[in-house]
């Protein structure tokens, strides 16, 4: 190695935790920081002093001070010769620049090490990798080293992959933690959009894969069933990560803050409209990913009150579909029948069924032939219902709470989808005809003895007049007539629809 000191990160710790070190480095190496690992990596002899003294003095280095049950038992080691260089160093800086970060890898406490000036070493924020967090803080580490050494912070995909290296920890909590953080720090703006877009561009992958919509279902009609749920499975699994982002901007961010979440669904949406060759069935399962996204902006959004995020999230972003010369809301381009357009009620049913009682989908398949179990009135919605409970278990402890945000964001979303056809008709009274909302779900049913959120939508329209929320928002052209005919129309539906459910 060169006399010269790079910006580098020096890794102190001892033997015993090789393994949790590689995976370490495999972060690091794959975030593009040169580290130095062992004090053989700095030369023979000395030197290696000289090499860490010089690199702490001209800002160039990063130490990791890894601390383990392994290294806290051992009274004498190498460690503690690294760690008592860079206290002595510590010590002679003056406050301000940080560069010395514990590590911890397991629970046990970042010793006191005495620092001067009333400061020990277990003041210092550390990072914890370990356990279930572990996936969040080696993304928080990576960062963090590249604002210490003073380099350009890496794009959002490379610190997501390095993690993703070294270890198997959920990217669906990783997406939720990194948004938190970023979301309201305007300096990290783009690479929270960066985040973002790379989640985008995983989904539209799978949904522009043409080989995926031409795979053989099988040959008898379970085996049929079976793959197209194993189908709806993979495209939620790929796009939760999405949505368990959207779930915190919708909460958290403003609409002007919101492009890449919006972008995102309007992108789903335009990909499962766009006319495709292949099984009939999964061509129709694109519309999961864009499907999904609407609900979840819906639920973060109606349940905290942010209408005008929910405006700039499903009701501005427009997709162009082969029949209509205008472009439409997403809204109305797709709704949570959409993906299963081509499918019978068994494959929703299963699904659900599965999905709800943790069974494998044949198994399923059979007891709900042989009657073991029987179906849902709205399978569809319950899959939903279950599928996103994780997602917001942060912001609903209690089922309750969150059975009726859920059925609230269903009579939202279907109340808005049927202003966007009233508001077509309206302006084109000679065209096809408009049909209305087919945003329905779980909350008919729920309605006789949960309470009717169409009922309550409607209750405080009336109440609230001008100043109710979603007019407050920018929601149906802020026009309290526009959003009652929309109410009226929606209700008339939802309860006929309904009274067949009892």
């Amino acid at each position: 190695m060169s006399d010269e000191v790079g910006k580098h990160v020096f890794i102190s710790y001892v033997h015993e935790d090789s393994d949790q070190v590689d995976s370490l480095c495999a972060v690091l190496e794959a975030a593009q920081i040169p580290y130095w690992r062992d004090r053989k990596d700095l030369g023979p002899g000395d030197s290696w002093k000289a090499q860490i003294r010089a690199a702490i003095r001209d800002g160039s280095l990063v130490f990791l001070a890894c601390f383990s049950d392994s290294s806290r038992a051992k009274d004498k080691s190498y460690m503690n010769e690294e760690l008592a260089l860079a206290v002595d160093e510590f010590r002679q800086r003056p406050p301000g620049r940080v560069w010395l970060i514990p590590v911890r890898l397991d629970a046990g406490d970042v010793p006191e090490w005495d620092l001067g000036a009333g400061r020990v070493l277990s003041d210092l924020n550390y990072s914890d990798l370990f356990g279930k967090d572990h996936t969040a803080h080696a993304a928080r580490l990576v960062t963090t080293i590249n604002r210490l050494l003073g380099e350009k912070r890496p794009a959002p995909a490379t610190a997501l992959a390095a993690v993703e290296q070294a270890t198997s920890a959920n990217r669906v909590d990783l997406l939720q933690r990194l948004t938190k953080e970023m979301l309201l720090d305007p300096s990290r703006r783009i690479e929270l959009d960066d985040l973002v877009s790379q989640e985008v561009q995983r989904v539209l992958a799978a949904l522009q894969d043409k080989e995926r919509v031409s795979a053989a279902l099988g040959n008898t009609n379970e085996e049929k069933i079976v793959r197209i749920a194993e189908e709806a499975r993979a495209l939620w699994a790929l796009s939760e990560p999405f949505c368990a982002s959207l779930q915190i901007a919708s909460r958290w961010g403003t609409p002007e803050s919101l492009t890449p979440w919006a972008g995102g669904i309007r992108s789903f949406v335009g990909a499962a409209i766009k006319p495709e060759s292949g099984n009939s069935a999964l061509i129709d399962l694109r519309h999961l990913p864009g499907m999904m996204g609407i609900f979840t902006a819906a639920l973060a959004c109606a349940s905290s009150g942010n209408w005008a995020n929910l405006k700039a999230l499903v009701v501005d972003p427009s997709v162009r579909d082969r029949y209509e010369q205008k472009p439409t809301s997403v809204i109305e381009a797709t709704d949570p029948h959409s993906p299963f357009g081509n499918t019978t009620d068994w494959v929703t049913n299963t699904l659900a069924r599965a999905t709800t009682m943790g069974q494998a989908l044949n198994e399923t398949l059979e007891d709900l032939t042989e009657r073991r179990q029987s179906k849902y009135h709205t399978p569809v919605a319950e899959w939903m219902h279950h599928v996103l409970r994780p997602t917001f278990s942060g912001q609903w402890p209690d089922d309750d709470a969150y059975n009726a945000e859920f059925d609230r964001a269903e009579a939202a979303l279907g109340t808005l989808a049927q202003d966007v056809v009233n508001v077509r008709a309206a302006a084109n009274p000679d065209g096809r005809s408009w049909g209305r909302s087919h945003w329905y779900g779980r909350s008919t049913w729920r309605s006789r003895s949960h309470g009717n959120a169409v009922a309550d939508l409607v209750h405080e329209l009336d109440t609230q007049g001008t100043q109710w929320g979603p007019l407050r928002g920018g929601l149906f052209g802020g026009d309290e007539g526009r959003a009652r005919a929309a109410l009226e129309a929606y209700q008339t539906s939802f309860n006929d629809i309904a009274s067949r459910r009892l």
